[in-house]
């Protein structure tokens, strides 16, 4: 991943996680402003990234004591790959259904689960990457993810049957 691509990457994380465009364009140029300077280089700079950031992230809230998690904007997450749903409006109505309620249930997990699946599925992060993230070890972030499925899939189970 290059600088680039990073950059953009650690902004969007910090704008889902504040819910203000601006404040996470200011963290991410942070991020990066410090990596310039570290000594020596970040073995992980991807991981090491995330983590500046989501410590940037407990700053700001620390700083204005609101801790809120930000719904992914309307798209952000992509809809069924195949070509045949894009033009079937009761598929797209049903795979919006679908998104709506599973941002619900998400919403429902504690933030720790909330912050393992959003690394994991959302910024593409690694076990170890995401365990560097929050501090934590490989074993911890498994143990999360897959609480966090499971109660998704229970949740989900109980409100569709």
């Amino acid at each position: 991943m290059n600088d680039d691509a990073l950059y953009e990457a650690v902004r969007r994380y910090a704008a889902r996680l504040l819910s203000d465009a601006q404040i996470a364009q200011d963290i991410a140029q942070e991020v990066f402003l410090r990596q310039s300077t570290q000594t020596p280089p970040p073995e992980n700079p991807r991981a090491w990234a995330y983590r500046t950031a989501r410590n940037l992230v407990i700053d700001h809230f620390r700083k204005t004591k609101r801790l809120t998690f930000a719904k992914p904007a309307e798209g952000e997450l992509e809809s069924l790959p195949d070509a045949a749903t894009r033009f079937n409006p009761v598929l797209l109505a049903e795979q919006k259904e679908l998104n709506a309620m599973l941002h619900e249930k998400i919403d429902e997990l504690s933030p720790r689960h909330r912050e393992v699946l959003r690394l994991k599925f959302q910024e593409g992060l690694k076990y170890a990457e995401i365990a560097e993230v929050i501090g934590e070890p490989i074993t911890t972030v498994g143990w999360l993810l897959h609480e966090a499925i499971q109660k998704l899939r229970d949740s989900l189970t109980r409100s569709t049957g």
